[in-house]
């Protein structure tokens, strides 16, 4: 993998960027947020962290073309994790606490984007593909 961050890239001056994002098991769809912070790729579900890497860690990240950039597999610490930016049939969302709702009851989602679409999902993934530099 290539990409636009370096060990030595300011965090302060690196990318961040954060989706709604389900982690795909069999037809399911776990919902959840995909970010990129301070270098460190991530996707938090309501069951916990399910992974939480700097991106020299990721040993494998692509976009494959079936997904038409609305999906990929990250690989880390030996895992493979298939995630989807586009809601799959039947598929929650991902709850307001996780998508950084701010403070309760203000309806303030700062920095959250709705992904309810197939085009939604393939907007987001060309940011993403940007943002990593696949």
């Amino acid at each position: 993998m290539t990409s636009h961050l370096t060990p030595a890239s300011p965090t302060h001056l690196a990318p961040s960027y954060a989706t709604p994002a389900w982690l795909l098991r069999g037809r399911a769809g776990v919902p959840g947020v995909l970010s990129l912070y301070a270098g460190r790729l991530r996707l938090v579900t309501a069951g916990g962290v399910v992974f939480d890497a700097p991106l020299g860690a990721v040993e494998r990240l692509a976009f494959p073309w079936y997904e038409g950039s609305a999906g990929l597999r990250v690989t880390v610490g030996g895992r493979r994790h298939r995630v989807s930016l586009t809601r799959p049939r039947g598929a929650a969302f991902p709850t307001d606490r996780l998508l950084g709702g701010g403070e309760p009851g203000t309806g303030d989602k700062t920095g959250s984007v709705a992904v309810q679409s197939v085009l939604d999902g393939r907007g987001a993934g060309r940011v993403w593909r940007t943002l990593l530099g696949v």
